[in-house]
């Protein structure tokens, strides 16, 4: 609804039109603190308090987990690899694509094929940057989806604690075996789609 009740109508709008951000975006908000309330090996939490465009003050909470990949690994025979794999944080089992955390001083497109390698054994030939994109508001990262083709298989290099299954599935069947589950990943599904997208699938 508008201020006088009126029903509020968009703007009519092209892609290319929503390409770049207003130039004036963030500019009636005024960062007044950020405490950082909680830090372990994995992530840290806090907040950045803010002056809204109204006058209020609000904090808003954040996770920083750091940067993430998701490799769409595509074999010579046109499958592609879905891991089956247990999470204790949900405590249910993922059907899910190969990736984890990038290391510092790792850009995603190595930090795919390095994950790929340790969870399945495959060796990439080729890998390239598909996307890179902003999961959630709350967590301070970055996810990035990587494709990976010419695969060599080899040893597997897990850490402690990951139990997985590899399999292979045809290509046009991987995005519908990832939904078929009550409740589908992101990380798998966002992947899948995108590669999609870009007429990988």
């Amino acid at each position: 609804m508008t201020d006088d009740g009126e029903p509020a109508e968009p703007t009519p709008a092209s892609a290319a039109d929503l390409a770049d951000p207003p130039a004036d975006a963030g500019a009636d908000w005024a960062l007044l603190d950020t405490e950082v309330v909680w830090e372990n090996p994995y992530f840290s939490a806090g907040y950045d308090e803010y002056r809204q465009p109204d006058g209020a003050v609000s904090r808003y909470y954040w996770i920083d987990p750091g940067d993430f990949v998701a490799v769409v690994a595509e074999t010579a025979g046109g499958d592609l690899l879905l891991l089956e794999q247990y999470d204790a944080r949900l405590d249910r089992s993922l059907l899910t694509v190969p990736g984890g955390a990038v290391d510092d001083g790792e850009s995603f497109v190595d930090a795919g094929v390095r994950e790929l390698r340790e969870e399945t054994g495959f060796r990439a030939g080729e890998a390239e940057l598909l996307e890179v994109f902003e999961p959630t508001a709350w967590t301070r990262m970055r996810q990035a989806v990587v494709y990976a083709t010419d695969l060599v298989p080899g040893a597997v290099d897990r850490e402690g604690g990951e139990d997985i299954e590899v399999f292979a599935v045809p290509a046009e069947e991987a995005v519908a075996a990832v939904r078929s589950r009550d409740v589908p990943f992101a990380a798998p599904l966002t992947s899948l789609l995108v590669a999609r997208d870009e007429g990988l699938l």
